[in-house]
């Protein structure tokens, strides 16, 4: 039976897990004070929300939270997780940024949308360029194009056809006789 403290950090975790759009698991282990604030200044600034958990009461939350499909395995050794609740990319990249300076953090994993991701698939999301808005954004253009120019393609004939008989008619407005 958990005490009240960790009752209260279990429920605390699972809001968190259940609001964040993507949380990364990273493994600080060796990281000295002064490293710990600035990665903690970093995160913050990126408005990714940084703390140290217990792996049984992560994994607790992410039970609660009904994440069938998280490996459970990601859950082991010291860990720290990186909460994003707005943009996943750019909570990504604010982790494979730092990791990529530091010698001793290492990326271990990452749960987003009910599943665990590895630290490659991580690393990739945090390479797209432009963030989430930007990524939606080139979805909706690409779309966007084909989608116009067959509309236009349906539409021309149509259209041809309306200048013709606004043609004729202006043309018998004005009592011109038509050319045969």
């Amino acid at each position: 039976m958990p005490t009240q403290a960790k009752a209260g950090k279990i429920e605390e975790l699972t809001d968190k897990l259940g609001r964040s759009s993507i949380a990364i698991l990273v493994q600080t282990q060796g990281l000295t004070v002064k490293d710990m604030n600035e990665l903690r200044k970093k995160m913050r600034d990126a408005k990714v929300e940084f703390l140290i958990a217990k792996n049984t009461l992560l994994r607790i939350a992410s039970e609660r939270n009904n994440m069938a499909n998280v490996d459970h395995k990601i859950f082991n050794g010291q860990t720290a997780i990186a909460f994003g609740y707005e943009d996943e990319v750019a909570a990504a990249k604010a982790v494979t940024d730092y990791i990529g300076t530091s010698k001793v953090a290492v990326l271990k994993s990452a749960i987003l949308g009910g599943r665990s991701l590895t630290a490659e698939q991580v690393e990739g999301i945090g390479k797209i360029k432009g963030g989430k808005d930007q990524s939606k954004a080139e979805v909706v253009g690409t779309l966007q194009g084909p989608l116009a120019s067959t509309y236009g393609l349906f539409t021309a004939p149509l259209r041809d056809l309306c200048y013709v008989l606004q043609a004729r008619a202006e043309q018998q407005n004005s009592g011109t006789p038509a050319a045969e």
